[in-house]
């Protein structure tokens, strides 16, 4: 690292990035960017005109979008197969399916490493916050 033109003593990174860490979120997009790549490569998940949406990421959370529960399902296995690659430990205790429209959750069943995705059935503050600010009104105003 240089710092005002001073050399920094290398040094070994054994694992992760620091919780809470000002770079953090930034060296950990650099690290899944070719995740990012490749799930956009897949020709699943969703696009908006030529603009792929089909994952949205914020510090150390992906979350998957598909208009498919086929869809969901290839952009899971993409993300399962990569991080065996590069060692990133996706727990399927800590990820949730949510789904929106006419489809039964339970013909839905996503799968990471042969271990059923939780499903949720409500909706959370934060999806009503992403709603209210890409729609301009929550779901409970609809």
């Amino acid at each position: 690292m240089r710092w005002n033109n001073v050399l920094g003593e290398p040094f070994v990174v054994k694992c992760g990035v620091r919780q809470a860490g000002v770079l953090s979120p930034y060296l950990f997009a650099i690290y899944i960017d070719d995740l990012i790549a490749q799930l956009k490569q897949s020709g699943h998940g969703i696009y908006i005109e030529q603009l792929f949406v089909g994952c949205a990421c914020y510090a150390d959370d992906i979350a998957l979008l598909s208009a498919s529960c086929y869809g969901l399902q290839k952009l899971v296995d993409i993300c399962s197969s990569y991080g065996i690659s590069w060692d990133i430990k996706f727990i399927p205790l800590k990820m949730q399916l949510i789904t929106f429209g006419g489809c039964n959750p339970a013909q839905c069943v996503i799968t990471i490493r042969f271990i059923a995705i939780g499903c949720k059935y409500g909706i959370d503050l934060l999806t009503q916050w992403v709603l209210k600010k890409l729609c301009g009104e929550s779901l409970l105003e609809l």
